[in-house]
């Protein structure tokens, strides 16, 4: 009879239950912490990466409506991270969380499409862009097209290797051996003569070459690709 009374009144006047409490899982706390990392580093020219997290304790239960707010030990940074959640509800602090997580950027950079050869000029067919580990990656890594297009290969590269500033230069204009225009210049006059370039020379470059009708050899400022200068 008293459970019936009971139902009775549970039917008429309802029945108060518990409310569920709010439930963190390591999950959420990890994507919580990356989220924050990624807005204090908006200069990373990449892609920020979460290598380990370690949070304890990994899951708890907080009252409805708690909000948490994220402590970190030090600003933000590539590298290790130490955090402290704490969790708040009405301005009263109800738990807390420690934390310590592994970022790493992802950095765009050149690498060889194909097996290229040595004293190749390279192209956009030659080059691809993939994201490496910055920490892994060597300080004179090539990350822009820009700083490879139409530039020489001094060493030969294996498909998928990485471009570094080291094995590309800048292709010469006049090479050695070819016919070029000497002007002579200086006040009031200029003068011309058909020369021999007797080494590679870029522009703006001091190079060596051979008067063919003098037969004399001098020195000469490259300043396009069929033309030196002899400034007086």
């Amino acid at each position: 009879m008293r459970w019936l009374i009971i139902l009775l009144l549970g039917f008429f006047f309802g029945f108060s239950a518990p409310a569920a409490g709010q439930k963190w899982q390591a999950q959420e706390l990890e994507r919580l912490f990356l989220e924050a990392v990624k807005e204090k580093l908006p200069w990373v020219n990449g892609r920020v990466v979460l290598k380990r997290f370690l949070v304890e304790p990994q899951r708890l239960e907080t009252p409805p409506g708690t909000i948490v707010k994220l402590r970190f030990h030090a600003a933000p940074r590539l590298g290790a991270n130490t955090v402290l959640f704490v969790f708040e509800k009405a301005g009263q602090t109800v738990a807390r969380a420690r934390a310590i997580g592994v970022v790493e950027a992802e950095i765009p950079v050149l690498v060889a499409k194909r097996p290229l050869a040595r004293g190749s000029i390279l192209t956009e067919e030659d080059l691809a862009v993939e994201l490496h580990p910055a920490s892994r990656l060597p300080k004179d890594v090539l990350t822009r097209k820009e700083e490879a297009l139409g530039k020489r290969l001094k060493r030969s590269l294996r498909a998928g290797e990485i471009l570094r500033s080291y094995a590309v230069e800048i292709p010469p204009l006049i090479k050695r051996g070819s016919l070029v225009r000497i002007l002579a210049e200086g006040p009031g006059f200029t003068v011309s003569a058909v020369g021999e370039a007797r080494t590679d020379g870029r522009r703006g470059e001091i190079i060596k070459v051979r008067n063919l009708s003098s037969k004399k050899e001098i020195f000469a400022q490259v300043v396009d690709e069929k033309t030196v200068r002899v400034s007086f």
